[in-house]
């Protein structure tokens, strides 16, 4: 191949390999000049919260802050102000309209006289049950199952115990023998049932008379939800592993859906409406370090859409709708206080860091304003997220993309330009009688090896003939030279009348033309 057109050729791989990458950043939406951001309206300090909801607790059709650690329950109002708080010892809490009045209420599950269950409503705590006969708190959840409201307790050695509204024992079970680390509500042909999971790795689905719909067991679970994905009266239970095994199980008979190996402890499970389109249903999954993935499921099975990272354990996701398109953002926090929000492509905006890791994430309209509110290790606060966009940024990698190509075809028209090398020839002047004699021998015998390559087959005959040819010539160079120095020599080559070729004295055809000469 020609030397001028290598460079062209090397060019033309390179501007292929640029306008392919600049083409996925620009169809990709990577880098489109959409963004989010941040501004804190509040803060209040509370420390490590284990559970957080905007919701209306007061009935006055405005919604308040619920949030809960580890001693503690308290209730703020739209601006902060607390409404309501009340200690506890090592609680677990859910929300549900336990009296019937249509104001969600506080269940308390809790170490007190024994194990103890009180109800917060409107901001008055009425205690429910004591001394019960289950262990110490882990999990609660207010059913509502089709022949009346339920309140299921889950222990830190599987045991579950299900009361009445009034607090009456209702039936008990065993969930394996570790933590209760998922305790949901499942539909099954459109009846309530309650799925619950211990990290054990045992997943079981109960009735509302106690009976097992069904069992499984998997690796260590981490965490469980359920969710009807396909809107057909049944729901789907999804499982993280301690392993990296995310499932998908189908809750009217526990056969496997989907599943697939992560890689890394899943940390978080949420349902984020990511696309907006209310046929396919989308998860979004946080791994113990860092890992993000979202899928989707169209009723049969669940497909990958996208996968990032964070810098640490996925604490938290919450699905948000910030630029109003019908399409959620997820946002998700980490143990090392990042707030990022990814959008349906998978693009990463980062939100203000946290000095503390984030513990729970939730949205909703506090004093008329839509908020997300964040709660790490040290403080709540509700932040405003905003969104920008730049119309036509996105191909912006496209024009970047030509100009790096055209400056690819420019540097290759210089080295195309660039004259060859001179071809080296050795000096034969101001040498003496010695020096011209030990390199006339050197080109004899140079000569001599070129005739032995080409009998033993090892070079081409164009090749030859061209070595021969230069290897001639500086012979006739050195004959010059003992010329020009005055030392008597033979005269061994001579030049071909016809085409100018150096051959050895006595050849009578020219090997080059082919021409008949005389010598």
């Amino acid at each position: 191949m020609s030397r001028k057109v290598i460079p062209f050729v090397v060019a033309f791989v390179l501007i292929c390999l640029v306008m392919v990458v600049a083409g996925v950043f620009a169809f990709s939406g990577s880098v489109a000049a959409e963004k989010f951001g941040s501004s804190t309206a509040w803060s209040q300090p509370y420390s490590t919260a284990e559970s957080m909801k905007v919701i209306d607790l007061t009935g006055d059709g405005q919604d308040e802050l619920f949030i809960q650690n580890t001693s503690n329950v308290s209730v703020l109002d739209g601006s902060g102000t607390p409404l309501w708080q009340f200690d506890y010892s090592s609680p677990k809490t859910t929300l549900g309209d336990v009296n019937g009045d249509g104001v969600e209420d506080i269940v308390v599950y809790y170490v007190g006289s024994g194990m103890s269950v009180d109800v917060i409503s409107k901001g008055n705590v009425t205690p429910l049950a004591s001394a019960l006969d289950i262990g110490f708190p882990s999990r609660v959840a207010v059913m509502r199952f089709s022949s009346g409201p339920q309140i299921v307790l889950g222990d830190n050695l599987g045991g579950v115990l299900a009361l009445s509204t009034s607090g009456a024992p209702l039936w008990s079970s065993e969930v394996g023998s570790a933590e209760i680390r998922g305790m949901d509500d499942v539909r099954i042909n459109g009846q309530v049932n309650v799925a619950v999971a211990s990290n054990d790795g045992t997943v079981k689905v109960f009735a509302s008379d106690g009976k097992t719909v069904w069992t499984v067991n998997q690796e260590q679970l981490r965490r469980m939800r359920a969710f009807d994905l396909d809107a057909d009266g049944n729901s789907e239970v999804i499982t993280g592993g301690e392993y990296g095994l995310f499932r998908i199980y189908s809750a009217a008979n526990g056969q496997v859906l989907f599943e697939k190996k992560l890689g890394q402890a899943v940390s978080e499970v949420r349902e984020v409406e990511l696309d907006g389109d209310p046929s396919s249903r989308e998860i979004v999954v946080g791994g113990k370090d860092g890992g993000v993935w979202a899928f989707s499921f169209n009723g049969t099975t669940a497909s990958q859409m996208w996968s990032g990272s964070l810098s640490d354990k996925v604490t938290e996701i919450a699905g948000l709708d910030i630029n109003e398109d019908g399409k959620e953002e997820a946002v998700i926090g980490d143990d090392s206080g990042k707030v990022a929000v990814f959008t349906e492509n998978g693009t990463r905006n980062n939100l203000p860091d946290h000095s503390s890791g984030i513990t729970r994430v939730d949205i909703g309209k506090l004093g008329g304003e839509r908020y997300v509110v964040i709660a790490d290790y040290n403080e709540v606060t509700t932040n405003k997220v905003n969104f920008s966009s730049i119309p036509g940024f996105q191909f912006t990698p496209l024009v970047v993309g030509l100009i790096v190509s055209a400056f690819i075809l420019i540097i290759a028209a210089i080295l195309a330009s660039i004259p060859p090398k001179p071809e080296m020839k050795l000096s034969l002047q101001d040498k003496s009688r010695e020096s011209l004699e030990a390199e006339r021998r050197m080109l004899k015998e140079s000569i001599a090896d070129v005739e032995r390559l080409r009998k033993s087959g090892e070079m081409t005959n164009d090749a030859y003939l061209a070595r021969l040819k230069r290897l001639r010539g500086d012979l006739a160079d050195n004959e010059s030279a003992f010329k020009t120095a005055g030392y008597q020599i033979k005269v061994e080559t001579f030049s071909c009348p016809h085409c100018g070729g150096t051959l050895e004295l006595g050849m009578d055809k020219c090997e080059y033309c082919g021409q008949v000469v005389l010598s």
